[in-house]
């Protein structure tokens, strides 16, 4: 494949994987006001507090409980079958999952943007098949690390453009022609050009070597195998806590935000673009000075600390401005913390088992995913004013695995 094609290979890659992301982080600004504002039709005004944040941690556990299950699968299919079916399947359900969903909040049918979104989680098996097909691309290890890190830019350009129109589009105060549905719509509109991109601008970049047996439990069977693996294990729990902590502060903000600041929808859309930004900004300022002077894992545990102090300060902040702000800050910390986590599983894995190791990684973040809506809808409940301590802890749990691990690692 000559340079020409692989540059359109990997630019049909990353519209994916930004597109990926973008449909992620709609829903973090959407779902709250949707089920807590009875306005909008889809759960009634008699409904209570505790029963709504029940149906929100539901809405929030579908996607990452089929992705649990279907990424593996569609992992293997794009080994088994090539990675440019993978990508036309994948698009194209996850397109019916966004039309669907679309549907459903136009129709006020709660029952049909739940089937939605467990449509959209089993299809979203693309961001698997996107690194699958970026280290197929790469010619070695530099420009693999090169061609990863276009896919962090990527997601951090993505993020605050799902803000701002998951905040704004779906507004019907802004303007008459905005509605929850339309973000949807339109999101569906972009993927239906990614997969003429894939048609038009992606070349095959597996050749298919024998067969691979599907296993429709993979997910299952990668958490049990990644907590039997003695030099790995600990370092996959990093990963687990971490995306614990971190994913119950992000996916429960909105109910916080209104619960307990009584904010607007646009707010909390401004207050996550301003957390995607300094997110950005640990990633790729701040991690590349701290690697320059410290080790992976003193890295790792500085970014873990940051997280822990600023999310503990945000607890107790008494107003929406100066939470955001402390909350906003945090994300500097848990970037680069992921980052060093994901790395310190690459260091300890032997080379012949990177792509296995990192495939472990993602299952133990989707199982985090999983349990994240439930532990949210729990202390919802009980009271939001636990979700930052608890979220702080749970992050605490982390760096204390992490600095008791006595092998040393660069």
């Amino acid at each position: 494949m000559n340079l020409k094609d692989r540059r359109k290979n990997l630019f049909s890659v990353l519209f994916v994987a930004c597109l990926d992301n973008f449909g992620f982080g709609l829903v973090f600004v959407m779902f709250a006001p949707l089920i807590l504002n009875p306005v909008y039709g889809i759960v009634g005004s008699d409904v209570s507090l505790g029963t709504k944040n029940l149906i929100l941690g539901l809405l929030f556990v579908a996607f990452p409980l089929t992705q649990f299950f279907g990424a593996p699968l569609l992992g293997d299919i794009a080994d088994r079958f090539g990675r440019k079916l993978a990508f036309y399947l994948t698009i194209i359900g996850i397109t019916l999952g966004y039309l669907l969903s679309g549907a459903a909040i136009a129709g006020h049918s709660l029952i049909w943007l739940f089937i939605s979104r467990l449509i959209s989680g089993f299809c979203a098996g693309n961001l698997s098949i996107c690194l699958a097909a970026i280290a197929d691309l790469s010619l070695n290890e530099k420009t693999r690390a090169r061609n990863f890190g276009y896919v962090s830019v990527v997601w951090g350009f993505s993020w605050p453009i799902a803000m701002l129109v998951g905040g704004y589009l779906s507004d019907p105060t802004i303007s008459p022609y905005f509605n929850p549905s339309l973000p949807f719509y339109l999101t569906a509109v972009f993927s239906l050009f990614s997969l003429i991109l894939i048609k038009t601008m992606f070349h095959e970049t597996h050749k298919r070597k024998g067969t691979h047996k599907l296993d429709l439990i993979k997910g299952i069977h990668n958490v049990m195998q990644a907590l039997h693996l003695a030099n790995l294990r600990r370092y996959f729990m990093v990963v687990l806590l971490w995306t614990l902590g971190w994913g119950l502060s992000v996916q429960w903000y909105g109910v916080f935000s209104i619960e307990k600041y009584r904010i607007t929808q646009e707010a909390i859309s401004w207050g996550l673009i301003v957390q995607g930004l300094l997110w950005t900004l640990g990633g790729s300022f701040l991690n590349p000075l701290l690697l320059k002077r410290y080790t992976t894992k003193t890295a790792c545990l500085i970014g873990l600390s940051w997280t822990v102090l600023f999310l503990v300060m945000s607890s107790f902040a008494s107003t929406f401005i100066l939470f955001t702000t402390l909350y906003a800050v945090s994300a500097i910390g848990a970037s680069f913390a992921l980052s060093n986590a994901l790395n310190l599983v690459s260091i300890a894995a032997p080379q012949a088992i990177q792509g296995k190791a990192m495939g472990l990684s993602q299952s133990m973040m989707s199982l985090s995913w999983v349990l994240v809506p439930i532990a949210g809808s729990v202390l919802g409940n009980l009271n939001v004013n636990l979700f930052y301590p608890i979220a702080a802890v749970l992050l605490l749990f982390a760096w204390i695995l992490l600095i008791a691990k006595r092998q040393k690692h660069r």
